[in-house]
């Protein structure tokens, strides 16, 4: 595309004489720059082209030299018109040159100044489309603009809610505090009366112990009476069996002193019979006092423990004084077994 022309002849040929003058050739170039890149280049090179012509006419109109024949004179000015034809000959086909770059600039110019055309269009489209993003990221930055206050008006809300809870919890804070002072004082009052409670139960233990003990002393010199009563049982039935010896030496003298003897030996046993009887209600009333002594100390292992010991040795002795009671029984068959083949003897 050819710019609109803004320079005036008058311009053009004053660039021209002044390049002229400097000795310069007045391109189209040197012209064009001297303007300032300004105008059209068409009419900038037409204008040169008018000056050339212009120029040479007023040159060749104006040429005279004194004292010269007009025959040297007419061949100068042939010669300086062909060299001038040819100036402007050289002038044209480098217009040409010039003129054809030009128009290959210009074309390309023209592709450029398409596609920055295809490219505005396509950053307007670009920009449509980023107003439209623009727009709509306004109304989520409105929306979010209400959620932040929502958001706010809850944060706000949050720190009211919370600064109650933190109330609430300093309250029951101080409450856990004073139940936990009361916990702590009656715990202290539970333990003094744990430990009053543990005191009267050691001393009512050690009282039972020492009860206990009477009881087991007391217990102990029945038994030793008892086995007293036992051992002097059985001496005096070991003398009455050394005795009976005697007498069934003798009985071969005398039949009635041998049933005397038997009578008597029949008595004895029924009396030792009699004596286990006591022996063995003496030991159940042994035993009922354990039974009461035990319900006595009932709770307190260490008195219970004593009475199952006590227990376990009266039941010991009455196993005892059972089997020497058996073992008298059996001395006093075989007595009554010697009796008979004594009997049987004849006298």
């Amino acid at each position: 595309m050819a710019r609109s022309s803004s320079v005036a002849f008058e311009a053009v040929e004053q660039i021209c004489f002044q390049l002229l003058s400097a000795g310069e050739n007045p391109s189209f170039n040197l012209v064009y720059a001297e303007l300032g890149n300004k105008g059209s280049s068409e009419i900038v090179q037409r204008y040169i082209d008018q000056w050339r012509r212009e120029t040479g006419a007023a040159f060749f109109r104006q040429r005279s030299v004194p004292g010269m024949p007009d025959e040297l004179v007419s061949s100068a000015d042939t010669l300086m018109s062909k060299v001038w034809s040819l100036s402007l000959q050289h002038a044209e086909q480098l217009f040409a040159s010039q003129r054809e770059a030009l128009e290959r600039e210009q074309k390309l110019i023209e592709s450029r100044l398409a596609d920055a055309l295809e490219q505005i269009a396509r950053m307007e489209a670009e920009a449509g489309a980023t107003a439209t993003r623009i727009e709509v990221l306004d109304a989520a930055v409105q929306s979010r603009d209400i959620t932040i206050n929502d958001l706010r008006n809850q944060a706000l809300e949050f720190l009211r809610q919370r600064e109650g809870l933190e109330t609430r919890v300093k309250l029951l804070e101080d409450a856990a505090e004073q139940r936990e002072q009361k916990f702590a004082a009656e715990s202290e009052r539970l333990t003094r009366l744990l430990q009053s409670d543990r005191d009267r139960y050691s001393a009512a233990i050690k009282e039972e112990q020492e009860r206990s003990a009477i009881d087991r002393d007391m217990l102990l010199k029945q038994i030793d009476q008892v086995r007293q009563e036992k051992l002097g049982e059985i001496t005096t039935m070991r003398q009455q069996l050394a005795n009976r010896e005697d007498r069934e030496a003798r009985l071969r003298e005398q039949t009635e002193e041998a049933k005397a003897a038997l009578r008597e030996a029949v008595s004895r046993s029924r009396q030792t019979e009699t004596s286990l009887a006591a022996a063995e209600g003496r030991i159940e009333r042994l035993q009922a006092q354990l039974k009461v002594a035990s319900e006595a100390a009932h709770g307190k292992e260490s008195a219970v423990a004593a009475a199952e010991a006590r227990a376990r040795a009266v039941e010991e002795v009455r196993l005892a004084e059972t089997v020497r009671a058996q073992k008298a029984e059996a001395s006093l068959a075989e007595a009554l077994a010697e009796l008979a083949q004594f009997r049987k003897k004849p006298i």
